[in-house]
């Protein structure tokens, strides 16, 4: 099994700070977030595929598939990288759709664990 590489703190302190705020979660619960989805980054950007929710903006859980594999992410890259309509979001390669897929970060639920 390959290391996760090292998480980056300013990343989850950004998640953090960001949860907190949109959703007015205690920053114990914000930090936790924040650290299970800079886990989850790694784990995807290592070739990992990763099982995970989050809430869909009408309200509704949508559990997805996804990676960020580099091959697989190259290969789907089309012009100079990912679309305009994900900046500011964390996209992801949806692998029962095979396309693109975003999500606000204060939206992530968690990782789903077989």
């Amino acid at each position: 099994m390959k290391q996760i590489a090292a998480v980056n703190t300013n990343e989850i302190v950004r998640y953090s700070v960001k949860n907190a705020v949109m959703n007015h979660v205690d920053i114990l619960t914000a930090t936790s977030k924040g650290i299970a989805l800079e886990t989850m980054k790694k784990r995807m950007m290592r070739g990992e595929v990763v099982r995970f929710a989050y809430m869909k903006l009408d309200g509704s859980v949508r559990v997805a598939v996804g990676t960020l594999q580099p091959q697989a992410v190259a290969a789907n890259v089309k012009g100079t990288g990912i679309p305009k309509r994900f900046y500011g979001m964390f996209a992801y390669l949806d692998l029962e759709k095979m396309s693109w897929r975003g999500f606000k970060e204060e939206r992530f639920i968690g990782t789903i664990e077989n």
